[in-house]
């Protein structure tokens, strides 16, 4: 549906004729002009006038004018003539386009009456513009391999004018290559297309300029050139050439690799890709030219890769080939020949003949154990060589011309050394020299001539006793330097008798690993000590053997509880302790003294006394000397016979107990005890005064305090420096001498007292690997000494060890007679057995490993300890293995042992015979060719040594002739050599002689010529030029000479022939000659047989298949089924529809043969918007709008172009017919339309005239209009394409304003097509209608003091009119009466357009309270309508006034007074305020309100009446003048007030009031006593001091226990003589006065044992144990010697 608004205002004439005409004129005719286009303006057209029938002195009666705006544009109608003429300039290309006919349609109308004529206006062409191309300059893009009479579309012109005028011919400028053929469409437009006539030449001639001319029909004739630039694309016929088929050059051997040798040179016209050479090896190049030499692809470079070796190859011949990147790539080719120059590099070399290894350690000096042979590739002076061996080795050589032998110089020791690396260095003669070692590993064999050593020269064992049978005790173990049977020990028990049984009843031992078992269950009380002798030997022939000595030592276990000795009794019935009354506290009653069967720990006994006793509170036993004493004082009421329970516990795991019964009767009696206890009951003294001694005992404590934390602090200090600076022992060791003995023992420790220290008894018992050390500090007063803790030291560094044991000693000894040699390990005895004696005191030499004497044997071991995994003989030997073969192939060591006496003959014997001979075949006679007699021979021992390690031959020594013992293959001994030797050397003894003999192999035509592979593939482009030539991988021969490859030879075949190069080192390489040109699309496949035969009689060959792949080229366009295709369509196709399949074929295969289809460059754009080709398929489809009304046929040029490179394109056409259908709606044409009509209008007016039309024909092309019923307005047909809408009611403009009428327009097809036409209508406006105020009155409230200016209110009003109609003005009108204050427009004022009230001056309600007033409007049309309202304003009251006090009055600086009695009595009134306000309402209702008052409770305000009252009687203390302040305050927002001062007097006097406020003030008491704050003060900070004093003391504690790194005393040395050497001995000492210290140590060093101090007090009761100390020395310091330190200090016990 189309919506039409015109918006151009109706003219006068038009409106006026639509009121006046009734009816309408047809007029039946069709008048035709013409007119050339670009004629001038004012050019006659016609006499429209004369033509019509019209006079002209009606024309302007009749007001004959042109009826569209499009007829206006062009032409004017003059009335004074009637002609109509040209009124602007026609271009008929604007116009009309290229459309064959162009007609303008001008309508005429005519009043009085109203008619409408058409005319036709033909518009002739005139040739006024020249025939252009799209593009001025085009370029071409063609392959060079383009076929002749290939065509190529081109643009076509285009001109603007049409039919003679248009294009008539093309032409093109004159040239050698191309030639113009001009297709014809059907709608006669002319294509003109390039045909190729000659071949094109990159090469020659890359581009070509060519000029398209194109001229028209006209007269004149009109031309355009276009300037077309024919690229010539590069297609990849050339091959690239080097500068030189050969090049030569020279390069030293050795060469440093990336050296370069030369940079080749190839070039190829093509370009781009197909000029882009690359180079790479050619299919001749062999593996090793491969190896040693590298080529730059892309800059051709050759350099070594490899090392260049003139003994390996003097001369390279590399194939080189050269490659372009097109498609496919041709190539080229060309030989370097390289040239090697020889230098000395070739160092010499040692070969090894025979070894005899391992070597016997036995072996006798100038033993041979091997030979060798030297060689050197070089010659001359740079052959000659010289061999020298390592020193420091026990080998030297022996030299014979090339022959060295290995000989033995002295004796071996395989335990010394059982491997020898031995460097053999030849040195050639070359400058600078060249040297090569050849390493021999030789292996000492193992001879039985070491004996079994024990890794200790005594064993210690400890176990527990009341072991189980079967307890593994300890592990021996020896070892032996000798290998394999020899170093296999057996261990055994020697027998022996202890406590008279065989030592084997007690224990056994493990032959194979040494573990040593227990028997029996052994008792500690019984036996302490078993020494067993463990002996061991090898497995060697004769077997050697040692001993060592095993020290068991049993450990005690808790199996003893206490004994009782005393008291002692023979009956079950004690006698009683008689104990007198009198007894003061410490009294001894007694003592009780037992006995443990147990030792060390288990028989530490102590004491206590059980709570079964009769009053266990009386009496005190000392825990460790078992004294009973009294502890308190005896009283009367203590039973008289007490009776004590005593329990003797020892000090086991667990622990075992006796209790012993002591009765006790106190009598009567005088005091027998003397004994008087140095420090345990202080006796009881008169106490003193208690406030007194606080005070002493306080200063005293702090005192001490202080003291001791200070004392504390200092030592916690020094011993954490002494920490850090040494880990010395507890105590200060003498320097005695180490004892060997008691590095394996340590002390028991028994103290015999009754109630003093008696003696000591020190018990010597050796230690196990985890056996401990103690410091332990006893007193001789028992009664209070402790053991206060036990702590391991660390193990003491290794101590040297010494055979002695103590030194005689004052004192009582007990020497068990044991003989010093009992001590002696199995390692001091001799390999025999025998004892090697040693006195007491002298140190046993231990055996140490000598380190290599020198470099050569360090770099021996060495290379051995990394090569054979062996470590260093001198530490652990490694086995070796026995002789072998290699050794029994030189005979018995001594057939070589007058090596040093040979001499050899210098005749040299040589030999030739064919390879492959059979196994036993001759070779030679050696014994008649040495003029030997054959039975010497055998008596020689001959022997055959071959260089190789294949044994090709042999000799019998019966005939002397020498046989073939191997297969030999020429081939595999020397590969291509012209020439083939086998080197072998006669070796004979008695007198040693060696003969060198050369056996030549001579070549046999065993090996047929063989192609790398069996079948080769060759890919050639098709367009490849002839004489191309292809290199084909050759055969080889493995045979050489005239047994080695000789000729090729190809099968028949037309298109290849055979070309074979000859190397210049005879080889000879077959090439592929192109003799015939390829077509792939004859023949894709050739399939050739190629033949390679050798020279051999009978000739041997072998054959390789050729199959060579013709590449394609694009040498073939695509070719279509037909030149043109037709179709049919009907027109608006859905979109997709098919139009026709293209087939195009190309023979050419790969992307030469892909084709893509595309639509030509001679299609217009139209065309392309309307179809699509899909270039995979070459399917047309519809992909636009296809209308039968805009084109009938469309002729579609379609080109097929492949995707090879160049591409070849072919082109046809597709002819498309469109069959016309219903497709196309009536147009509905407004020729006069008026958009605003009166709403006054009368019925029948006229509106619009239509004129409808349909592009299609037939009765689809007829047209019936119509419009809604249901609108005032109706159609009416003028004639057969032409309407009128006409009014047909009375209009309304403010009941409906605006129309939209909608025409209809129905064709006749089927099925019927319409089109919708909205005309909008708007009714113009008439002032019919007065304003209307949207109230009858406004009520307003303003409050009052409103702001001058403020808008009041706002009345409104409307009018149904619009515009100028609607236009409304307002105004204030005055009310009635002649009051001017009444006048409205004194306070009020109105804007006339918005009526906006608003006010002049302020308001004030006290003046005026109320306000009315007319407002009347009116509106803008002409006459003006006018209508009233009325306004009410009510003025608000605001609290703008404070209340005013109207009673009582006074002046401004002076307040009322009023006096009153002072016997007033309440309620009274005194007086009332009385205040006014001139507001209203609320604003004006007050409130009373007392503010101040001298006595605030004496006087009230009434809230509401102001009334002034007394509330109590008054006082002698009141005032006598009272000031009051009363504040009047409104009740308005925000509230108002006034303040009145009133002064109430009272007459009489009253009593003082001074007085009253004096007896208030009492005295609120003093502070708390300073002396409380103190008290709390001192007590906080002394409770603060102590518990940090006491923090510091314990941390101080901690740390000076846990790190104990000193030791518990000082000690003086050699206080005591060491006691003499023992194993069970016993020190007795007796102290003497004044000794109060004794610290016994002793010291095991192996194994390590962790060591402790002991420190002991004489006096028991205040002995304590101080700290336990390791007592090794320093790191890195030597230890001290002693092993047992015995030592007595007379200082108290302090640490050291």
């Amino acid at each position: 549906m189309e919506s039409v608004s015109l918006q151009r205002p109706a003219c006068k004439w038009q409106v006026l004729s639509l009121f006046l005409l009734c009816g309408w004129g047809c007029v039946c005719g069709q008048i035709r002009y013409s007119v050339v286009e670009e004629s001038e303006v004012g050019t006659v057209v016609g006499n429209v006038a004369w033509d019509l029938g019209l006079k002209l002195e009606e024309l302007p009666g009749r007001r004959l004018r042109l009826g569209s705006e499009e007829s206006l544009r062009h032409f004017a109608v003059h009335l004074d003539s009637g002609t109509l003429v040209v009124s602007q300039q026609l271009d008929r290309e604007r116009l009309c386009g290229a459309a064959a006919s162009c007609v303008l349609s001008v309508q005429v109308v005519t009043e009085n009456p109203l008619q409408l004529f058409r005319l036709e206006v033909e518009i002739l062409d005139l040739n006024d513009n020249s025939p252009s191309f799209p593009t001025a300059h085009r370029t071409l893009r063609i392959a060079e391999s383009a076929t002749v009479a290939a065509r190529f579309p081109l643009e076509s012109a285009q001109d603007p004018d049409v039919g003679t005028n248009a294009v008539g011919s093309y032409q093109l400028s004159p040239n050698s290559h191309f030639s113009l053929d001009v297709k014809q469409q059907q709608d006669g437009k002319l294509f003109p297309e390039l045909v190729l006539e000659h071949a094109l030449d990159r090469e020659e001639q890359p581009e070509l300029q060519l000029v398209l001319t194109a001229v028209d029909g006209g007269s004149p004739a009109r031309s355009g050139t276009a300037q077309i630039t024919v690229l010539v694309l590069d297609v990849n016929d050339n091959v690239p050439t080097f500068d030189r088929a050969t090049y030569k050059v020279q390069v030293p051997e050795n060469s440093p690799v990336g050296a370069l040798l030369l940079r080749l040179n190839a070039s190829d016209p093509d370009e781009g890709p197909n000029g882009e050479t690359q180079y790479s090896f050619g299919v001749h190049t062999s593996d090793s030219v491969r190896r040693h030499f590298a080529l730059d692809p892309r800059s051709g470079e050759v350099r070594v890769s490899g090392a260049l070796d003139f003994e390996e190859s003097s001369f390279y011949e590399i194939y080189v080939r050269a490659h372009d990147r097109g498609v496919p790539e041709m190539e080229g080719h060309c030989i370097l020949q390289v040239e090697v120059e020889d230098a000395n590099d070739n160092p010499p070399e040692v070969l090894l003949t025979s070894l005899l290894n391992p070597v016997p350690e036995d072996t006798p000096p100038e033993t041979v154990v091997g030979l060798f042979n030297v060689r050197d590739r070089d010659s001359g002076t740079n052959g000659d060589v010289s061999l020298e061996i390592s020193p420091d080795v026990p080998f030297t050589i022996r030299s014979l011309q090339n022959h060295f032998s290995l000989v033995t110089r002295e004796s071996l020791d395989r335990e010394s050394t059982s491997q020898y690396v031995v460097e053999l260095i030849a040195q050639d003669g070359g400058s600078p020299a060249l040297t090569m070692t050849l390493t021999l590993l030789l292996n000492i064999s193992d001879v039985n001539d070491n004996p079994p050593h024990f890794l200790q020269p005594f064993y210690d064992a400890f176990l527990p006793e009341n072991n189980p049978p079967g307890s593994l005790l300890c592990t021996v173990s020896a070892s032996d330097p000798d290998d394999g049977d020899n170093s296999r020990l057996v261990y055994s028990i020697e027998s022996g008798q202890v406590q008279g049984a065989p030592t084997s009843s007690f224990v056994h031992i493990n032959p194979d690993n040494g573990n040593l078992y227990a028997q029996r269950t052994f008792d500690f009380e019984l036996l302490q000590v078993l020494p067993v002798s463990v002996a061991v030997r090898d497995s060697g022939s004769p077997p050697l053997h040692a001993n060592v000595t095993v020290y068991i030592f049993v450990l005690d276990q808790n199996d003893h509880p206490p004994t009782i000795l005393q008291p002692a009794s023979d009956s079950d019935i004690l006698a009683p302790q008689r104990v007198p009354l009198s007894a003061p506290p410490g009294y001894l009653v007694t003592k009780v003294t037992a006995v443990d069967a147990d030792a060390g720990h288990n028989a530490w006994l102590s004491y206590r006394l059980l709570p079964q006793s009769t009053d266990p509170s009386l009496f005190h036993v000392s825990l460790y000397t078992g004294e009973v004493r009294t502890a308190r004082a005896l009283q009367d009421t203590d039973v008289a016979a007490q009776q004590l329970i005593v329990q003797v516990t020892d000090n086991g795991n667990p622990p075992l107990s006796t209790t012993v019964t002591i009765t006790v009767a106190l009598e009567e009696g005088a005091l027998e005890e003397t004994y008087k206890p140095r420090d345990f009951l202080a006796s009881v003294k008169e106490k003193p005064d208690l406030t007194l001694y606080l005070i002493i005992a306080l200063a005293a404590v702090s005192t001490v305090a202080l003291a001791t934390v200070t004392l504390l602090a200092a030592r916690c200090l020094w011993r954490r420096g002494r920490a850090a600076d040494s880990p010395c022992c507890c105590c200060w060791l003498s320097e005695s001498p180490s004892r060997d003995f008691f590095k394996h023992s340590s002390p028991k420790l028994q103290l015999s007292s009754d109630g003093t220290l008696k003696y000591m008894e020190v018990t010597l018992r050796p230690t196990d690997s985890q056996s401990q050390c103690y410091s332990t500090c006893f007193s001789p007063g028992s009664d209070r000494s402790d053991f206060t803790f036990l702590r391991p030291c660390p193990p003491p560094a290794t101590l040297p060890r010494e055979t002695g044991a103590f030194l005689p000693a004052t004192g009582t000894l007990r020497d068990p007679g044991q003989e010093s040699g009992d001590w002696r390990s199995g390692a001091e005895l001799g390999t025999n057995g025998e004892a090697a004696a040693r006195s007491p005191g002298v140190p046993r030499p231990r055996p140490t490993a000598s380190a290599p004497n020198n470099e050569w044997e360090r770099r021996a071991l060495s290379a051995a300890s990394e090569r054979g995994g062996h470590r260093s003989p001198a530490a652990h030997p490694a086995r070796m293995p026995r002789a072998g073969k290699a050794g029994r192939s030189l005979g018995l060591p001594r057939v070589f042992s007058f090596c040093f006496f040979l001499h050899s003959s210098s005749a040299q014997i040589r030999y030739s015979i064919p390879e492959e001979l059979t196994r036993g075949a001759f070779v030679g006679n050696i014994a008649k060719d040495l003029g030997t007699d054959v039975a010497k021979l055998a008596a020689a021992n001959l022997q055959v040594l071959s260089d190789s390690d294949s044994q090709y031959f042999s000799v019998n020594v019966n005939t002397g002739v020498i046989m073939v013992s191997e297969r030999i293959d020429r081939e595999q001994l020397c590969g291509q050599n012209a020439r083939c030797f086998l080197h072998l050397k006669l070796a004979i003894e008695n007198p040693v002689e060696f003969y060198r003999i050369e056996v030549e192999i001579l070549d046999i035509n065993d090996n047929p010529p063989e192609f790398p592979s069996d079948e080769v593939s060759l890919s050639i482009y098709e367009l490849a030029s002839l004489g191309a030539r292809f290199p084909i991988q050759p055969a080889q021969d493995s045979d050489v000479g005239t047994n080695t490859l000789q000729t090729y030879h190809l099968s028949a075949n037309e298109n290849f022939n055979l070309n074979v190069k000859a190397h210049t080192d005879g080889g000879k390489f077959p090439e592929l000659v192109l003799e015939r040109a390829l077509d792939r699309e004859l023949r894709a496949f050739h399939h050739l047989v190629l033949t390679a035969e050798d020279g051999g009689s009978p000739p041997q060959s072998s054959k390789t298949h050729i199959t060579i792949q013709v590449l394609d080229a694009n040498d073939n366009h695509p070719v279509f089924d037909r030149p043109s295709y037709g179709a049919r369509l009907v027109e608006n196709s859905p979109l997709g529809t098919l139009v026709v399949k293209l087939n195009a074929t190309d023979v050419d295969e790969g992307p030469n043969g892909d084709i893509r289809y595309s639509l030509s460059s001679h299609n217009s754009a139209a065309l392309r918007q309307i179809f699509v080709i899909d270039e995979q398929t070459g399917e047309i489809r519809v992909q636009g709008n296809l209308d039968f009304e805009e084109a009938t046929v469309y002729e579609i040029e379609v080109e097929a172009k492949d995707m090879g490179s160049p591409t070849m394109e072919e082109h046809c056409s597709v002819v498309v017919e469109i069959t016309d259908v219903n497709d196309n709606a009536p147009e509905v044409i407004l020729t006069s339309f008026s958009s605003s009509l009166s709403e006054d209008a009368p019925p029948g007016t006229v509106v619009a005239v239509i004129h409808v039309r349909d592009r299609d024909s037939g009765e689809q092309g007829k047209v019936q209009c119509h419009v809604s019923p249901d609108l005032p307005f109706q159609l009416r047909k003028d004639y057969e394409h032409q309407y009128s809408l006409l009014t047909s009611t009375h209009l309304d403009r403010e009941h409906v304003a605006y129309y939209n009428v909608t025409v209809s327009a129905s064709d006749l097809g089927s099925p019927p097509l319409s089109h919708h036409t909205i005309l909008p209508i708007a009714l113009a406006d008439v002032n019919d209608n007065a304003p209307q105020f949207e109230q009858a009155s406004y009520e307003v409230l303003v409050a009052e003091n409103n702001p001058v200016g403020s808008v009041l209110v706002t009345v409104s009003a409307a009018d149904p009119d619009s515009e100028q109609n609607s236009r409304l003005s307002y105004s204030i009108l005055r009310a009635g009466g002649t009051d001017p204050g009444l006048d409205p427009t004194r306070y009020l004022s109105i804007h006339p357009t918005s009526g906006q009230v608003s006010a002049k001056l302020p308001f004030d309600y006290e003046q005026t309270s109320y306000l009315q007033f007319h407002v009347e409007v009116s509106d803008g049309g002409s006459p003006a309508l006018r209508n009233r309202t009325l306004v009410h304003i009510f003025i608000v009251d605001q609290n703008d006034n404070a209340p005013r006090v109207h009673f009582p009055r006074a002046g401004e600086d002076s307040a009322t007074q009023f006096r009153i009695s002072p016997s007033t009595a309440p309620p009274a009134l005194i007086t009332k305020v009385v205040a006014i306000d001139a507001d209203s309402g609320r604003n004006a209702w007050l409130s009373y309100h007392l503010v101040e008052a001298t006595d605030p409770g004496l006087f009230s305000v009434a809230l509401r009446s102001g009334e002034i009252r007394i509330t109590r009687a008054l006082q002698e203390t009141d005032a006598s003048a009272h000031e009051l302040l009363v504040v009047i305050r409104d009740a308005g927002e925000p509230p108002l007030s006034t303040a009145v001062t009133l002064v109430v007097l009272v007459e009489e006097k009253g009593p003082e009031a001074l007085q009253g406020s004096e007896a208030r003030a009492a005295d609120g008491g003093g502070l708390p006593t300073i002396t409380l704050y103190l008290i709390v003060s001192l007590v906080l900070i002394s409770t603060v001091s102590l518990v940090g004093l006491a923090a510091l003391g314990v941390r101080c504690l901690r740390r000076g226990s846990a790190p104990a790194n000193q030791g518990c005393c000082v000690e003086s040395v050699n206080t005591l003589q060491p006691p003499p050497s023992h194993i069970f001995g016993h020190l007795h000492y007796e102290p003497k006065q004044g000794d109060t210290v004794m610290g016994v140590q002793v010291t095991a060093t192996a194994p390590p044992a962790p060591r402790y101090r002991s420190c002991f007090s004489p006096v028991s009761d205040i002995s304590e144990f101080m700290f336990v100390k390791p007592s090794a020395g320093p790191a890195g310091a030597n230890p001290p010697d002693p092993t047992l330190c015995s030592e007595v200090s007379s200082g108290a016990c302090s640490p050291a």
